[in-house]
């Protein structure tokens, strides 16, 4: 979405929510910068989680390449793989 479509939909959002349409006054900042700031925030914190969760996958993949490598050693230890 570019920087001219983003902002229309906030000054729209903004049109709501000033004519009782939209969430209470309290919820939203009163002006259009607001609006984008809050906006560009709600997106960014999206972005942070979808980091943390493919964070959180890339340490399960490298823990059970380790127990496996650890599993590996100890049966090459016991004799029962070569």
């Amino acid at each position: 979405m570019s920087g001219e479509e983003r902002l229309r939909e906030v000054l729209r959002r903004l049109a709501l929510e000033r004519t009782g349409a939209g969430r209470p006054p309290e919820e939203e900042p009163g002006c259009t910068y607001g609006l984008l700031i809050r906006e560009t925030l709600d997106d960014l914190r999206g972005d942070l989680d979808d980091v943390k969760k493919e964070l959180e996958w890339i340490r399960r993949v490298i823990v059970v390449a380790i127990v496996s490598a650890g599993i590996g050693t100890l049966l090459q230890l016991a004799g029962w793989t070569q």
